[in-house]
């Protein structure tokens, strides 16, 4: 029986098959505001066909690669989005550090003519603004040039690791930064094998839209 290994630090980065790849650049750089640390076309790789974007919003090389086949390849950007029922990417998300910047976001994207999927919106069983579903983060969603989800958000649940729920005081001090008692409502409930996390939810507001 093999060891357990050593813990995952995080989720690093995220590879992106793109149709085009100056479209999908100028729509990370441009609209998104990532910076370009390396590039290289595709056959330029003796070891792979495609070629490759590196792109960072942080001190690090890259969080998203951008990954593109020869031009005869023939791809086209993905149809129907984050509802289309397919294996594969659903979205990448991306965090800013408050609520206003999130609806500053919200408005910068807005103005380049690019459609909000959902949102903004509070994902929340339990918080006065919550529609219903899990993570606590306040989000919105829209799409790239190839048709990857975008989300973008702030307050992801701070998570209790003895309870396996949201942290309480994070959950009540999240409240009070929005203008709400702190009092206003209780953490959702702790996950229990088994029991879907949606079952309260689904009663009370219903089943998801198509």
């Amino acid at each position: 029986m093999s060891k357990t290994p050593p813990a995952l630090r995080r989720i690093q980065h995220v590879g992106l098959k793109v149709h085009d790849l100056d479209e999908a650049v100028a729509f990370y750089r441009d609209v998104m505001g990532l910076k370009v640390s390396d590039r290289y076309e595709p056959g330029d790789n003796p070891h792979s066909p495609w070629g490759i974007c590196f792109m960072r919003c942080g001190e690090g090389h890259h969080e998203v690669s951008l990954i593109a086949y020869p031009k005869d390849a023939g791809l086209t950007p993905k149809e129907g989005g984050m509802r289309k029922p397919e294996v594969g990417l659903h979205h990448v998300a991306f965090e800013v550090g408050s609520r206003d910047e999130l609806e500053a976001w919200a408005a910068h994207i807005r103005s380049h003519g690019i459609k909000i999927a959902a949102g903004p919106l509070v994902h929340s069983p339990t918080h006065p603004e919550g529609d219903g579903t899990l993570g606590e983060n306040r989000a919105f969603y829209f799409h790239d040039p190839c048709g990857n989800g975008i989300e973008i958000f702030c307050d992801l649940a701070r998570m209790d690791a003895d309870s396996n729920r949201v942290d309480e005081t994070w959950f009540r001090d999240r409240l009070e930064r929005d203008g709400l008692p702190r009092d206003a409502a209780n953490p959702p409930p702790a996950w229990r094998p088994g029991v879907s996390s949606m079952a309260d939810a689904k009663e009370k507001f219903g089943s998801p839209s198509s």
